[in-house]
């Protein structure tokens, strides 16, 4: 028995120093002589989800639950695999469900445990259940005031919906526990106006002199925080540098092909023509009228949805996946082009299902609100398909001086793999000519289907632009639109801050700060 724990201390010590594949072999020897432990399962499990083998990983914890049907954290652990599908495919709503069924029974079992609960807190944060979500995440806190993490997810939370003071004092606590926790380091820099005296920016530069070199993770997180503290206190140099050193390590985590980028969005131009609109025409759902909002990141589509959504007969959905999930069910991404361009046969009442399923998804969690607003900024993509399933919505474009928005994709961080082309400025130009040139020919195939708004229209002459978007939304003027900053719904992007403030027009022309790191790559750009 003594032998055995060494053996399975030995097998953590390689998990915890990433050791993958080396701890794999020694755990399925172990499990091989010792096929009741449950620890082991388990462990095997983790190391497959820390290899994104997800399948293998849901086999080693069931097979775990076989064994040991009252080891909680188990239940948790497979709850993650669940919940970190919640977006993929038309399986997302039961992987939701899933998740949920099984952090609580974690919780059935062991109360107490911090992470069932926590994790339990960012399910219910991720479909707009606030208050649940603050619930759980205090209860972690309680059963442990010393797993730091949940103050991290408290915190962003508490950022969601607007309440930055209560952030920064969760914050500080994470950081009071672990100093080296670097997410918590990089959500409070951007709640955060520093000076050059500001403590924490000392304390940023102090972690950043002694990181590991091999800690890319926390070197990124760090640096993206001293990257917006140096900004604040116009040491442009300097930040452009953080700036630099941060989207490096994010980019070698990250593939961006510009070869099949231009393919796809050719492919799109392709597909999509009068002759095929005249063919399906009155083919989708044509009783109602969502507002896609979409652009570039960073381009004010939150600011757009923020305003639009605080009219009373407006939901705000926030970046919903209801149209690319949608597609994926249907005709899966890469082959929907093939579909309409006559290359496969299909089933043409899949247009008038798609706008149904779209319609009952967005009342699902809209509480039947007479209009929706769906700002999924990459839906500039699919505004072609919009047009065939949903006939009656209103796109809304959110155009931004080109400079500005390519430098403010640059000096935010974009988690996750969804965006690719964002930490090589000359990968987010080149994606910027090919987004500019697709908007561009969905305008001239379908005026009067487009609004366009520029962001520093919408900055300058503020109400005027925004009764242009009622008239064109089919909303009368309400003059809380006006004080939107106002609005307390939950917002979840990089625009969370800035969404909650007045207007203000200090990020125009603020890539002229960086104008001398900037001007070789937007040498490029396509006027």
């Amino acid at each position: 028995m003594e032998n055995l724990k060494e053996k399975i201390q030995e097998a953590v010590n390689l998990y915890k120093s990433g050791s993958l594949i080396k701890c794999e072999e020694l755990t399925k020897r172990l499990i091989k002589i010792n096929p009741k432990v449950v620890f082991l399962h388990n462990l095997l499990g983790m190391i497959f989800a820390a290899q994104n083998r997800t399948d293998e990983a849901v086999k080693s914890y069931e097979k775990g639950i076989q064994v040991d049907p009252n080891f909680a954290i188990i239940y948790n652990n497979l709850a993650l695999i669940y919940y970190n599908r919640r977006s993929i495919g038309k399986d997302s709503e039961s992987n939701i469900e899933k998740a949920e069924l099984l952090f609580k029974k974690s919780l059935q079992i062991n109360p107490k445990l911090p992470e069932p609960n926590t994790n339990l807190g960012n399910l219910y944060s991720s479909i707009g259940k606030n208050n649940e979500s603050i619930r759980f995440h205090k209860l972690a806190i309680s059963a442990d005031p010393k797993y730091y993490y949940t103050y991290l997810n408290i915190a962003n939370v508490y950022v969601s919906i607007g309440k930055f003071e209560e952030a920064k004092k969760n914050l500080k606590i994470a950081i009071s526990e672990n100093k080296d926790f670097s997410q918590a380091h990089r959500l409070l820099s951007r709640i955060t106006k520093y000076t050059s005296k500001d403590n924490h920016l000392t304390q940023l530069k102090e972690l950043f002199k002694n990181i590991n070199p091999k800690d890319d993770f926390k070197k990124m997180n760090i640096a993206f925080a001293l990257g917006k503290a140096t900004e604040d206190i116009k040491n442009f140099d300097e930040s452009f540098t953080y700036y630099k050193i941060a989207n490096s390590i994010n980019k070698s985590k990250k593939e961006f092909s510009l070869k099949k980028e231009k393919d796809y969005f050719e492919e799109i131009k392709k597909t999509y023509n009068n002759k095929l609109f005249d063919k399906y025409i009155n083919l989708g759902e044509k009783k109602s009228s969502p507002i896609f909002i979409v652009g570039m990141p960073r381009s004010g589509t939150t600011l757009v949805e923020q305003i639009l959504s605080s009219h009373s007969k407006v939901f705000g959905a926030d970046e919903v996946t209801f149209i690319p999930n949608l597609i994926n069910k249907y005709f899966t991404q890469k082959k929907i082009n093939l579909f309409l361009q006559g290359i496969f046969d299909f089933d043409i009442t899949f247009f008038e299902k798609m706008g149904n399923e779209y319609i009952n998804l967005m009342k699902s969690i809209s509480n039947n609100s007479e209009r929706s607003t769906d700002k999924l900024p990459a839906n500039f993509l699919n505004i072609g398909l919009i047009k065939l399933i949903l006939p009656k919505s209103k796109i809304i474009h959110c155009q931004r001086n080109a400079k500005d928005n390519i430098f403010s994709i640059f000096k935010n961080y974009f988690p996750g793999n969804k965006i690719t082309f964002d930490s090589d400025l000359n990968d987010t130009v080149e994606y910027y000519n090919l987004y500019s040139d697709l908007m561009k020919f969905w305008n001239t195939l379908m005026p009067d289907f487009i609004f366009n708004v520029k962001y520093e229209d919408l900055i300058n002459n503020t109400k005027e632009e925004i009764n242009k978007l009622l008239i064109f939304s089919d909303l009368k003027w309400e003059e809380k639109c006006l004080d939107f900053h106002e609005n307390k719904r939950t917002i979840k992007t990089a625009s969370d801050i800035q969404a909650r403030s007045k207007i203000y027009n200090t990020s125009i022309n603020l890539w002229k700060k960086y104008e001398k790191h900037l001007n070789n790559y937007y040498e490029k750009l396509i006027k």
